[in-house]
Order: C-alpha cells, then structure tokens, then sequence
C-alpha cells in the first residue's frame, strides 16, 4: 500500500510537473501572439500527458523513490515476474509510442501559437512511424535491462524456467524454417477460403503505415521482419514463458502466454478473425522450439519468416 501511494503522488508530481512546463512555455509564445485561454489550457493538458507518459517509463524501469521495487519487478523468475515480462513490455511501449506523439503535438501547437500556421495532421505515416520506432525502441531498452537484472544464468539456462537466450542446434533453425513455410501455406488457404476485406482494412493505422515515403516503410519493415519478432519472443516466450512456467508448469506456460499473444494482437486481427488461427500457431510453434531446443532464437528466425513471407502472401494473394 505504502509503495502504490508513493507511485501515485509521484504521478501527480510529474503531471503537475508537465502542465506547469508546458503553460510556461504558453506565456512566452502569448508575448509574441495573443494566445486563446483555451488554447492555454490545451497546452497545460499536453503537458500533463507528457508527465504521465515519463512518469509510467520510470515506474516500469523503477526509477521512482518510494516506490521502485514491486514485487514483480526484483530479479527473480515467478509468476509474477513472467507476467510483468509480458505486461511491462506493452506498457513500456505504449508510453513510449505515447511520448513521441505527445511531444510532436506539443512542439507543433507551440509554434502554431508563435507563427499561426495551420495545424498538422498527427495521423500521417511519418507520426505513426515515429511513435512505433519510439514505442519498440524504448521497449527493446525495458527488456534489455530486465534480462541484465536476472542475470547470466538465468538466461542461458535452456529449462522451462530459464529465459533460454542462449544458441541451438542446426536442426532446430532447419525445423524453424520448415514451420514457416507451413504457416504460410495455412496463411495462403486462408486468404483463398476467406478472403479479407482489403477495403475495410486499409484504414486501418497499420496499413497507413506503408502510405508514407520510403524511408517510412523501410523503417516499418525494419519493425516487423527484425525488431519486433525479436522483442516479442523474448517478453512471451523468454521471460514470460519461464516465469509463468515456474509456477505453472510448460504447459500451463504454453497456454497463458499463447492466449495473451492473441491478445496483444486482436486489434489487428479483430478486422480478419480467421487470423488468429495463423497467429495462435505461430505462438504454439515458437512454444515447441523453445521447450524441444531449450533456446528461443529458433523461435525467432521462425518469427521473422513467418512475418516476410506472410507480407510476401498478402500481396502476391491481394
């Protein structure tokens, strides 16, 4: 109880804290230009979301007085510790994601204020793009300093209970690839039984994703076939995996961190409900790597394959 106050008044600490910066940086542009009351106030609610979106990073990477060792961030694999693996990682990602675009927003009602120049649009590839790369890099950190908290043993150790970051045998990359290629012809089948509404889809953030300029969409495909398989088979299947399985056991491991990667990626798939069968697999077939080679790399080349040649289906197939 004593650590959850102290984690809220460092909340309202860093959001008063963002609004105040952000309404003295109102009255400088008001010397320049009369600046609307209204806009004023704006101004100090971005702040404010600027200071919750700090506030939530130095929770997740127990930066706060007071309130910096839960139990479920102390170097240590349990239950709870695999959960906050897998949860931390979204939470760290979105703050992260959220900073970027707050602060564009911020910096661009700043000058507006001082220039009066027409309000950009914050739903365009290059804003999105940021807020993803923002979003992934600052998870990539979360994880980076979470896997040297546990230390080297626990994460070369290959047991259901270890992070096993460590190498595998040939056979286990040769298998990865093989399911790859299963999972894109099950992908394919899928596209030909039920096709998707590739209409309704294209409004979709994910899709303006790849609207933007060159750079933009090299920077997303960076995401998709290398960050991001590589992030998220070490929050699901590394930390969370272990730490749930400690407690669970590799199947109980199996099912909970399958079921919260189908979570993580309904939103996506809430448009084409067939795709959770692609993605429920693919997280079934990481598992079986893992708990077989005792390493979840094999899982990641299978992860980025899965992702390359599923781009490659839905466009040879659209």
């Amino acid at each position: 109880m004593t650590r959850f106050i102290a984690a809220l008044g460092w909340l309202l600490v860093f959001m008063l804290g963002g609004a105040m910066a952000m309404s003295v940086a109102g009255d400088l542009a008001a010397q320049h230009h009369p600046v609307p009351v209204k806009a004023l106030a704006l101004l100090g609610g971005l702040g404010s979301e600027i200071g919750s979106n700090l506030w939530l990073l130095a929770l997740c990477f127990a930066r706060l007085p007071g309130a910096r060792e839960p139990r479920w961030s102390r170097p240590h694999l349990g239950l709870l510790r695999g959960l906050w693996g897998i949860f931390g990682f979204g939470l760290v990602m979105a703050a992260g994601g959220g900073l970027f675009v707050n602060v564009r927003v911020a910096a661009a009602f700043y000058l507006i204020l001082q220039r009066s120049t027409v309000l950009p649009s914050f739903t365009d590839p290059v804003t999105l793009t940021g807020a993803v790369l923002a979003g992934e890099l600052m998870a990539g950190l979360w994880l980076a300093w979470s896997m040297r908290r546990l230390g080297p043993q626990a994460l070369a150790d290959g047991s259901p209970h270890g992070v096993a970051w460590r190498p595998a045998p040939l056979a286990a990359y040769a298998q990865a690839v093989l399911l790859a290629l299963l999972l894109t012809l099950v992908v394919a089948a899928m596209f030909r039984l039920v096709p998707p509404n590739f209409h309704a889809m294209k409004d979709l953030s994910t899709a303006k994703l790849f609207d933007g300029p060159p750079i933009t969409i090299a920077a997303m495909l960076g995401v998709m076939l290398l960050l991001g398989p590589v992030l998220e088979e070490i929050a699901f299947r590394g930390i969370g995996f272990a730490g749930i399985a400690a407690s669970l056991g590799p199947t109980g491991a199996t099912l909970l961190t399958t079921a919260l990667f189908l979570a993580a990626h309904a939103p996506e798939k809430m448009y084409y409900l067939p795709g959770f069968l692609d993605v429920g697999l693919l997280a079934l077939a990481s598992c079986h790597l893992r708990l077989r080679y005792g390493s979840i790399r094999p899982g990641i080349l299978l992860h980025v394959l899965y992702n390359g040649l599923g781009l490659v289906a839905t466009a040879a197939l659209r």
